[in-house]
């Protein structure tokens, strides 16, 4: 979680350079590469690595094996969209996308050097370097970008950004990992993987998909500055995201892993960081619901103001994420592929129905419908999550309202003030005031009915010792 809050603050006071720097529509261009970029990089892992986290009884075999057939794929997807980046400028009806595609491209041969050195570097819960290397690139890549937007140089300071974070993200983690690749390719250490891997992988396809078509369709349907407002509310969603389930779920997913066969332990597990997410998720929703146009045109400037109601918006169905990113890891690490490829199907129908009505509502309209597919989705995830766990659904339900009536009463009750009785004037008093006194009411309802989310992270804090982490590190240098 250090090194989460680490990187993501480096990369935030990079953003914030950026949006001043640069235009909407540079954000909304780049955003349109993304999509069909990020759409193909799952096919370069396939779903191998989730195999090799699951997989108890490894050998070399298999991880030098998924290292040789990530880099094929990886240098194929490459070229495929190297000559085809044309296409994708016909599809926009933007010429100027092409080059951008063609050197994003190069993103597949960097990321396929270092994919299964991650994934054994998560397998044996050794965060440290992946920490240090999000750190070093957000920080290179960062400072290239500012420099360049500085410099004029427009939507290409987002891509030498992306390109220079990226490769020195994958040469700090391929020299400072324990693993390095042996000449080992055998064709049976892939089968045994792709039982699991496969269904992980259309899984991981389905959800790539449907995670990228919101971008696809508003760059198609509406200007570049509008994906650029989109674009803008979306990341700063990601907060929601990054400081609860990012942190928790890297190392949940190979922990329960290990322990699946242990039931109580299992529970107690999964309850315990429930808990957690529920109490933060709330919070940091709560939050940046109430001071929305606060951040973005104190951080960003008046001109991303549009993005303060999509930001609203997205962050009411942004909730779901976290929850569901710590459901569907109890179902993959049962190694219960085949479940987890149903009930991807089920909530991609859901989200589907949003997709195809929600836009002739406008883009509003797609926002409010995410809300209502999302509630959706997350009961589908409650369903297979509890079968598995063999317990009743309530077991998850009885947590969630317990934060959620919290949240309605204090974010809630703060916004009638706003629109009814009385707001400030200047951004920075209506920040400080409604953000303060929705802290204050919100850590004082969950301590004063001890709420277990709370507690157990001042529980963990406390046993974390950080300051004697700290200590220790510069004992040991000395």
């Amino acid at each position: 979680m250090v090194g989460r809050f680490s990187n993501q603050g480096i990369g935030f006071v990079i953003s914030i350079f950026l949006a001043r720097l640069l235009a909407p529509e540079d954000f909304g261009m780049l955003a349109m590469v993304n999509v069909v970029i990020g759409l193909a990089a799952v096919l370069v892992d396939m779903g191998l690595g989730s195999a090799l986290i699951q997989r108890q009884d490894l050998k070399e075999e298999h991880y030098g094996s998924v290292f040789y057939f990530n880099v094929a794929v990886g240098t194929t997807l490459f070229l495929l969209f190297f000559f085809t980046a044309g296409l994708v400028a016909q599809f926009y009806e933007r010429p100027d996308l092409k080059p951008i595609m063609q050197v994003m491209s190069l993103n597949f041969i960097i990321s396929s050097f270092c994919n299964v050195q991650r994934t054994w570097l998560r397998k044996q819960l050794k965060y440290s370097v992946l920490t240090k290397s999000g750190i070093w690139s957000m920080a290179t890549g960062g400072i290239t970008g500012v420099t360049l937007a500085f410099l004029d140089f427009g939507v290409w300071a987002l891509v030498a950004q992306s390109l220079i974070s990226s490769l020195t993200n994958n040469i700090y983690v391929y020299f400072f990992t324990g693993w390095k690749p042996k000449l080992i390719l055998r064709k049976d250490a892939l089968k045994e993987l792709w039982g699991f891997g496969f269904n992980m992988f259309l899984s991981g396809l389905l959800d790539t998909i449907y995670r990228q078509l919101d971008s696809l369709i508003i760059g198609k349907l509406f200007s570049p500055a509008i994906l650029g407002f989109y674009f803008r509310a979306k990341s700063l969603n990601q907060f929601i995201i990054n400081y609860t389930s990012g942190s928790l779920m890297s190392i949940l997913f190979p922990v329960l892993s290990e322990i699946q066969n242990q039931e109580e332990r299992y529970k107690n597990v999964v309850r315990r960081a429930f808990h957690i997410l529920n109490f933060a998720v709330f919070f940091i929703l709560g939050f940046l619901f109430l001071t929305a146009q606060d951040i973005i045109v104190i951080l960003f400037s008046a001109k991303w103001l549009p993005s303060v109601e999509y930001f609203r918006i997205i962050v009411l169905a942004g909730f779901v994420y976290p929850f569901s990113a710590l459901l569907v890891n109890i179902i993959s690490s049962k190694g219960n592929s085949r479940a987890f490829l149903k009930l991807e199907i089920w909530k991609k129908v859901v989200t589907g129905l949003n997709f195809a009505i929600g836009f002739w509502f406008g883009l509003k309209g797609f926002l409010y419908g995410m809300i209502i597919a999302q509630s959706i989705s997350l009961s589908f995830n409650i369903l297979f999550a509890s079968k598995e766990m063999k317990v009743q659904k309530r077991w998850f339900y009885q947590i969630i309202w317990k934060y959620l009536a919290i949240f309605i009463i204090t974010a809630g009750g703060l916004r009638l003030i706003e629109q009814f009785a009385w707001q400030p004037e200047s951004l920075w008093l209506h920040g400080i005031l409604f953000g303060g006194v929705f802290t204050l009411l919100y850590l004082g309802l969950t301590r004063l009915l001890r709420l277990e989310g709370m507690m157990i992270v001042l529980e963990e804090v406390k046993n974390a010792d950080l300051m004697g982490v700290v200590r220790r590190k510069i004992f040991n240098k000395k």
